[in-house]
């Protein structure tokens, strides 16, 4: 690569790009079915087994269980935020 290449990449507009892309996957996903989703999801798990065939490990394991553990119980909490109180609770 020569200077004038380097100066071309150096000047472009990233942040443009990412704009790009971001409105591109915005869209793909809007499209996307759960169906699809879940395929998509079963692909790149394969994809990442064959690149790493340890993948996941027992400590990524503990940390995903972890983060899903808190996802959860957020989720519960917004559900349950958003709904009101529930029947025979004092508030």
């Amino acid at each position: 690569m020569n200077r004038t290449e380097l100066a071309g990449l150096l000047e472009r507009d990233w942040g443009l790009l990412q704009r790009v892309k971001d409105d591109y996957w915005i869209e793909q996903k809007a499209l996307l079915t759960p169906a699809a989703v879940l395929r998509l999801g079963d692909e790149l798990r394969r994809y990442v087994r064959g690149v790493r065939p340890d993948w996941p490990d027992s400590a990524e394991r503990d940390t995903d269980l972890t983060t899903h553990t808190r996802l959860s119980q957020a989720l519960r909490h917004a559900a349950n935020y958003s709904s009101g109180p529930t029947p025979g609770s004092s508030s």
